[in-house]
C-alpha cells in the first residue's frame, strides 16, 4: 500500500506545480499587456498611439480596456468599438452598460434618438448608471429645445430616492434656471 501513498504524494506535488506555473503565466500575460498598454499611451505621436490601441484592443481578444482608451482617442472607431463591447456577453453587464452610456455620450458615435433610447433604458429605475444616464438625457432634451421636457425629468429626478443631494442641488438650480420651481420631496 506503500505505493498509494506516493501517487497522492506525485499528485499533489504534480498539481501545485501546475497550479503555481498557471499563476505565473497569467501574471506575466498581465503584464505583458499592461505594460503594451502604457506604452501604447506614453506614446508621443497621437496616430501611433491610438494605432497601438486599436491593435491591442482587436488582438488581444477584445481588451476591454483597450477599446474604452481606443475609443476615447479616436472617435471615428468609438462606435465600433464600443458596440462590440456592449454586445459581448461574455463582458458583465455593468461594463456592457458603460460601454453603451458611452456609446451615447460620443459625439456622432448614435444618432440622437438611438442617444436618447440608450439613456432612457440606462435611466431605468435600479440602473447602476442611473443619475448619468438621466443628467445627459436632460442635456439632449434641453439641446433639442424641449424645455418642458428636460423640467419634467428634473423634477422626478430630484424626487428619486437614488438621487444625490449634490445632484438634487445641481438639478434644482438647473430647474430654478430654466425659469421653474422645483418640486423636492418630502
Amino acid at each position: 500500500y506503500g505505493w498509494i501513498a506516493a501517487v497522492v504524494i506525485l499528485g499533489l506535488v504534480g498539481g501545485t506545480a501546475y497550479n503555481e506555473w498557471s499563476k505565473s503565466t497569467a501574471a506575466q500575460v498581465a503584464q505583458a499587456r499592461g505594460d503594451a498598454l502604457l506604452d501604447a499611451l506614453d506614446m508621443d505621436d497621437d496616430t501611433a498611439s491610438i494605432a497601438a490601441l486599436s491593435e491591442i484592443a482587436t488582438n488581444e481578444g477584445g481588451d476591454v480596456v483597450a477599446s474604452f482608451l481606443a475609443a476615447g482617442a479616436d472617435q471615428s472607431q468609438a462606435a465600433n468599438l464600443l458596440g462590440a463591447i456592449s454586445a459581448n456577453t461574455d463582458h458583465p453587464e455593468y461594463i456592457r452598460d458603460l460601454a453603451r452610456l458611452k456609446l451615447a455620450t460620443t459625439p456622432d458615435a448614435v444618432s440622437q434618438d438611438a442617444a436618447v433610447l440608450i439613456l432612457t433604458d440606462l435611466s431605468a429605475a435600479g440602473g447602476l448608471y442611473r443619475n448619468a444616464a438621466t443628467e445627459m438625457l436632460v442635456a439632449i432634451e434641453l439641446e433639442r429645445g424641449n424645455v418642458d421636457a428636460a423640467v419634467t425629468l428634473l423634477q422626478a429626478h430630484i424626487q428619486d430616492a437614488q438621487a444625490t443631494q449634490e445632484q438634487i442641488q445641481r438639478m434644482g438650480e438647473l430647474i430654478v434656471a430654466l425659469g421653474a420651481s422645483p418640486e423636492l420631496a418630502n
